[in-house]
C-alpha cells in the first residue's frame, strides 16, 4: 500500500493556523480517495517557501522521502511544496529515482512522463515568477511607507497606534526620557534599568527591565521622529518625537562609544574608592596612598583601607555618612546655586549639550566612515567644520560650568535628590567639590568623624 506524506504550508497566517488545518483536510480526502495511507503530515505555518527562511517541516520531509520512509506526496497544491525552480528539481529527481508520486487536489502531476516533468517546470517557474513580482510590490510599498514617513512593523515602546498612526504613549514615552537624560548626567546602563525594576515599571515584554533591552530602546532612530529604511535614515516619521535629534545624537554616540564596554565585575560601587586619600603614608612620586574598599569578613564590616602603605582603614558607613552629610548640608544652602554651581548654569548646560551633541556627531561620522558610508574627504570636511566649535565651547564652559549632575542636586531638597541620585552621580559630585582624607587614629579607638579631612576644592 502507498505510504503517503501531506505536506501543507501557508506564508502568512493570522494566528488561527486555520488555512494549513484546510490544506491538511483536503489532502486527506484525496489520499483516501486514491487508496493511499498517510504515514505522516508535514506543517509549516506561516512560512515562506520563496524567501530562504528555514522550513523544518520541509526538510524532515526530505529525509524521509530519501530514506524511502514515504512513496507519495499530496498537497493542496504544488505551490504550497515550493516556489524554487531548484527545489521542484528535486522532487522530479525523486520521482525518477524512488518512484515518487505527487498529487495536489483537484489533479494529479505525473513525474514519470516527460509531458508530466515539462507541466511541473511551468507551473514552478510561472510560481517562482509571481512570487518575485509580489515581493517586488510588496518592496516598493514599504518604501513608499518609509518615504511618507509612515510606520512599520509593531507599534514601538514609547507609542500607542492609534487610526493607523503612532501617538505617544505619556507613561512610556517618560521612560525613555528619563533614562537617557539619567545616562547622559552619568549614569550607567545598569543603575538606570535597575532604577526603573524598583519602580515597577515594566518592560516592553512585560518582564523586568535588563541593560541589554534599555539599550536597544534608546538606540531606536524614531525616538528623534526619524524614519529609517533598510538600515538607514531616509527623513522624519509622521510621529511625534520623544525627545529632540541632538539628544539622541548624544545618547548613540555614548551608547557605542567602544571604551564604555568595560568588566562589569570592575563597576565601582562605592562613594570614595579611589577619591579618597590616606593621610598617613605619603610618596613624593606617586602621593597619597588611594583609599579602596576591603570586603567584609567576619565581624569586621566593609572598610576602606590605604592601598599603598595598608596601615589606615576605617569603616565604609561611617566615612560615608560624614561625607554625605557636609556635601547634602551645603547643597541644601540658599546659596548654593550660586556659590557652588559658579558662573552661569543656564549658559553652561547649553554649552554642555552643544559639546556633546558635536561629538556625537564626529563618533557617528567615524562609525560612518569605518562602514564605508562617508568618504575620507566628507569626515574631514566634517571634522574641520565641528572641532573648532568644540574648542571655542570647551574654553566658555571652564568659566561657567557645573559639574554634571549638581544644578538637579542644589536646593531646599538636596537630601531627597541626593537619595535617589546613582552611584555615578555622587562620586561625581564629590570628587568636584571637596578632597577628603581619612586620617589615622589608632587602634581601638571610636570613630571620631574629625579624623575624616574634608577640604573644599
Amino acid at each position: 500500500m502507498t505510504q503517503a506524506a501531506i505536506y501543507a504550508r501557508i506564508s502568512k497566517d493570522d494566528g488561527s493556523a486555520l488555512g494549513v488545518s484546510r490544506q491538511v483536510k483536503d489532502c486527506r480526502t484525496e489520499a483516501d480517495r486514491r487508496g493511499w495511507t498517510v504515514r505522516d503530515v508535514y506543517v509549516d505555518n506561516d512560512v515562506s517557501a520563496s524567501s530562504g527562511a528555514p522550513r523544518p517541516e520541509w526538510q524532515r520531509l526530505v529525509r524521509d522521502v530519501e530514506a524511502r520512509r514515504v512513496s507519495a506526496i499530496v498537497v493542496w497544491s504544488a505551490e504550497r511544496l515550493t516556489r524554487k525552480p531548484r527545489e521542484a528539481e528535486d522532487v522530479i529527481e525523486w520521482a525518477e529515482k524512488y518512484g515518487l508520486a505527487l498529487a495536489n487536489i483537484g489533479g494529479e502531476l505525473d513525474l514519470s512522463t516527460p509531458d508530466g516533468r515539462m507541466m511541473y517546470r511551468i507551473r514552478g517557474a510561472i510560481s517562482r515568477h509571481e512570487s518575485e513580482q509580489s515581493s517586488r510590490r510588496i518592496r516598493r510599498k514599504f518604501l513608499e511607507r518609509a518615504e511618507g514617513g509612515k510606520p512599520h512593523g509593531k507599534v514601538a515602546y514609547g507609542y500607542q497606534r492609534v487610526d493607523g498612526r503612532d501617538v505617544l504613549d505619556p507613561d512610556q514615552a517618560a521612560v525613555i526620557r528619563d533614562a537617557a537624560r539619567r545616562l547622559l548626567a552619568g549614569e550607567s546602563l545598569r543603575s538606570v534599568a535597575t532604577r526603573l525594576n524598583e519602580t515597577d515599571r515594566l518592560s516592553p515584554r512585560g518582564k523586568k527591565w535588563e541593560s541589554a533591552t534599555l539599550r536597544q530602546i534608546l538606540l531606536r532612530d524614531r525616538n528623534a521622529g526619524l524614519r529609517r529604511h533598510q538600515g538607514s535614515v531616509i527623513g522624519r516619521g509622521d510621529w511625534e518625537p520623544i525627545y529632540d535629534e541632538a539628544t539622541h545624537e548624544r545618547v548613540v554616540a555614548l551608547l557605542t562609544d567602544p571604551s564604555r564596554r568595560t568588566n562589569r565585575g570592575a563597576t565601582i560601587s562605592h562613594l570614595l574608592t579611589g577619591i579618597a586619600r590616606c593621610g598617613l603614608c605619603g610618596d613624593a612620586v606617586q602621593g597619597p596612598g588611594v583609599m579602596r574598599v576591603l570586603p567584609a569578613s567576619g565581624t569586621q564590616p566593609r572598610r576602606y583601607g590605604c592601598r599603598q602603605c595598608f596601615r589606615v582603614s576605617r569603616k565604609v558607613d561611617d566615612v560615608d555618612a560624614v561625607v554625605e552629610a557636609v556635601i547634602v548640608a551645603r547643597l541644601s544652602q540658599p546659596d548654593a546655586m550660586a556659590a557652588i554651581v559658579s558662573g552661569d548654569p543656564e549658559r553652561a548646560q547649553v554649552l554642555q549639550d552643544q559639546i556633546e551633541a558635536a561629538q556625537a556627531r564626529l563618533a557617528i561620522a567615524a562609525d560612518s566612515f569605518a562602514e564605508g558610508e562617508l568618504t575620507g574627504e566628507q569626515l574631514r570636511r566634517v571634522s574641520s567644520r565641528l572641532r573648532p566649535r568644540i574648542d571655542e565651547w570647551r574654553a566658555d564652559l571652564a568659566a561657567c560650568g557645573p559639574t554634571p549632575g549638581l544644578p538637579e542636586l542644589a536646593g531646599p531638597e538636596a537630601a531627597a535628590r541626593w537619595a535617589s541620585a546613582s552611584i555615578e552621580v555622587k562620586r561625581a559630585v564629590v570628587d568636584s567639590l571637596v578632597s577628603v582624607t581619612i586620617e589615622p587614629q589608632g587602634a581601638g579607638r571610636a570613630f571620631d568623624p574629625a579624623n575624616v579631612r574634608i577640604e573644599w576644592r
